[in-house]
C-alpha cells in the first residue's frame, strides 16, 4: 500500500499592518480581498473595469471602517434622516451644531447701546437702532457718509497749488498756520551779479591745449597748468626702448605679422613666488574657429592640449628614453593596460578572474545540482538552491524563493 503524504499549505490574503496607514489600498484584482489592521476594513475588489483584470472599484465590505461604530471619531457624506429624538450638547467650538433655544438665549444677551467719546467734552450713549452717530470734520478736516456702514474723512484742500516749488534759479517761500499746513507758497528769482564772484579771473587758463592720446592739459589750481601724459597713449610712428621694458597692466596685445624672439626661452607665470598653484593654466592659446590650447594643468600635473598631436612618419612617443607607442606597435616594456575595447582575439588562453555578467559572463565559478540562476541585484547574479518537495516559487523582497505560503502580500 502506497502512502501519499501532503505537505500542508497556507493561503493569506493581502493585508496592511497596524504601523501603516489607514485606507483601502490603491488596486486590487477582481474578486481579490484586503484587510487593515489599522481601521480595521475589509475590502473587496469589484468589476473587472481595469486593464488585466484590475477591479473597477475597491468596495469596503466589513470593519468598523464600513459602517457607524457606537464611539470615535467618523465622518458621515450625504444627508441623513432620524425618525427618533437627537440629542444635541451644548456646543463648544464653532463646528459644533446648536438647538434654536440655545441661539436665543445668546442673542437676548447682546448689548443694544455704547457708549461714545472724544479728546474733550461729555460722553454720550448711542442706543442701537434709535440714535444716530455722527461725525463731524474740525478744522481743516471733512467727513463724508459714502455707504452703509463707511464714513470718510478727508484733509480739507489750502490756497496752496499742487506742485513743485524752488530750482537752481528760484528760492521757495512758505507761510504755515497754526495746524501745520501750507496756506501760501512762492517763488522768488536768484541773481548774482558778474562782479559779486571773487577771484573769478585768476581761475580762467587759456592759449593751451594738448594732442589727443599724446599730451594732456588741465588746471590743475588757482593759476596752475599741469601738462602730462593721458591715461591711454597712442605712438603713432616706431618707437625704440634702448633700456627694459616693463609691462605691468593685465594684458599685452602685439598686432604684429611676425614676432621674432632672440632669446632662446620663453618664461611664463613669472610671478614674485612661484609655485604650482600659480603656474596652473599656464600655455600658449592660438586663435582659430575655436581656441587651440596647450597649458599645464595643476590638478593633473601634466600638459593638457586641446587638440590632436600628429607624429611623422616612423616617429613614436617615448618614456624616459624607450618608445611605448608607434603607429603600428604598443613597446614591448607596456605589461599593463586598461583597454575597455579591442579587436578580435585570434588566439590565446583565457587565465584569470570569472567573466561577470556585464562582460557576457555571470560571474560565477561553481554550481550544484537543481541550482536556479536568476539576477539579486543590477548586472549581478546569483543562485538559488533547490526546493524541497512540494514547494513552489515566489517573489520575496523582489528576488524569487521557494516558500509553501500562498500569501497575497501587503499594501
Amino acid at each position: 500500500m502506497e502512502v501519499i503524504t501532503k505537505m500542508a499549505n497556507t493561503i493569506r490574503i493581502k493585508r496592511r499592518a497596524s504601523g501603516g496607514a489607514a485606507g483601502a489600498p490603491a488596486s486590487l484584482e477582481n474578486a481579490e480581498l484586503a484587510y487593515n489592521e489599522v481601521d480595521d476594513v475589509l475590502y473587496y475588489g469589484k468589476g473587472t473595469g481595469g486593464a488585466g483584470g484590475t477591479a473597477t472599484t475597491v468596495e469596503a465590505v466589513a470593519g468598523a471602517g464600513a459602517y457607524l461604530t457606537l464611539s470615535g471619531v467618523q465622518t458621515v457624506t450625504g444627508n441623513k434622516t432620524f425618525s427618533g429624538l437627537v440629542i444635541v450638547p451644548t456646543p463648544t467650538a464653532n463646528t459644533h451644531a446648536a438647538t434654536k433655544l440655545y441661539v436665543d438665549g445668546a442673542i437676548s444677551n447682546v448689548a443694544t447701546s455704547f457708549t461714545v467719546a472724544g479728546d474733550s467734552g461729555t460722553s454720550q450713549t448711542i442706543s442701537s437702532g434709535t440714535d444716530t452717530l455722527t461725525i463731524s470734520g474740525g478744522v481743516g478736516l471733512s467727513s463724508v457718509a459714502s455707504g452703509t456702514d463707511t464714513v470718510t474723512i478727508n484733509l480739507d484742500n489750502t490756497a496752496v497749488s499742487a506742485g513743485s516749488h524752488g530750482s537752481a534759479s528760484s528760492s521757495a517761500a512758505f507761510t504755515v498756520d497754526a495746524q501745520g499746513r501750507l496756506t501760501a507758497a512762492s517763488n522768488t528769482a536768484i541773481s548774482i551779479t558778474a562782479s559779486q564772484v571773487s577771484d573769478r579771473a585768476t581761475n580762467l587758463v587759456t592759449g593751451l591745449t594738448g594732442t589727443a592720446n599724446e599730451i594732456a592739459v588741465s588746471n590743475s589750481g588757482v593759476g596752475a597748468v599741469t601738462i602730462s601724459l593721458p591715461a591711454n597713449v597712442t605712438v603713432s610712428n616706431n618707437l625704440t626702448v634702448s633700456g627694459d621694458l616693463t609691462v605691468q597692466g593685465n594684458t599685452v596685445t602685439l598686432n604684429t605679422a611676425t614676432l621674432t624672439v632672440e632669446d632662446k626661452n620663453v618664461v611664463l607665470a613669472n610671478v614674485a613666488t612661484p609655485t604650482d598653484i600659480t603656474a596652473d593654466g599656464a600655455g600658449i592659446t592660438i586663435k582659430g574657429a575655436t581656441d587651440k590650447t596647450l597649458n599645464w594643468v595643476d590638478a593633473t600635473d601634466a600638459w593638457t592640449s586641446s587638440e590632436h598631436f600628429n607624429l611623422a612618419s616612423a616617429k613614436a612617443y617615448y618614456v624616459n628614453g624607450t618608445s611605448v607607442l608607434s603607429s603600428t606597435t604598443l613597446g614591448s616594456g607596456v605589461t599593463g593596460s586598461s583597454l575597455t575595447s579591442v579587436g578580435t582575439i585570434a588566439t590565446g588562453v583565457w587565465n584569470g578572474t570569472a567573466i561577470g555578467t556585464v562582460y557576457g559572463g555571470t560571474g560565477l565559478t561553481s554550481y550544484t545540482t537543481g541550482d536556479l540562476v536568476y539576477s539579486s541585484a543590477t548586472n549581478t547574479l546569483a543562485k538559488l538552491g533547490i526546493g524541497s518537495a512540494g514547494q513552489f516559487l515566489k517573489v520575496v523582497s523582489g528576488v524569487p524563493s521557494w516558500s509553501d505560503t500562498v500569501d497575497g502580500g501587503t499594501f
